[in-house]
């Protein structure tokens, strides 16, 4: 049985949870923003050996907090990402609460300080 931290809100246990959701759609990931109060996005290029890597380790933050909605997109999979988002390079990763940016880490991501935030947020 699955145990919750009552300082940190971490879940602890034999709980397994899905891997970060793969949204292609800008019409998806749009809907996907509005539906949740609070979501993770991440962002990747093609090709990104550093993108794939921190995709692993911001799926292991996510893992954490099981309140959060968490989705990735390759950036060349829809162009219109880069304007919406204003994201031109990966990997950035953009915290989202009732639709508003809170958080944005592009490049060098500080996982401590996204881990942070979300910790903040979770009201």
């Amino acid at each position: 049985m699955p145990v919750v931290c009552g300082r940190c809100g971490r879940v602890f246990g034999r709980t397994v949870r899905a891997a970060m959701k793969h949204l292609t759609d800008i019409s998806d990931i749009e809907r996907t923003i509005v539906e949740n109060r609070l979501c993770l996005f991440y962002i990747k290029a093609p090709d990104c050996g550093v993108c794939n890597v921190m995709l692993n380790k911001v799926e292991r933050v996510a893992d954490n907090h099981p309140q959060l909605v968490s989705f990735y997109t390759d950036i060349t999979e829809e162009p219109l990402i880069a304007g919406r988002f204003l994201v031109f390079s990966g990997p950035t990763v953009l915290l989202l609460l009732d639709g508003k940016e809170v958080y944005r880490g592009s490049q060098f991501i500080d996982l401590e300080e996204l881990e942070r935030r979300i910790h903040q947020l979770r009201l």
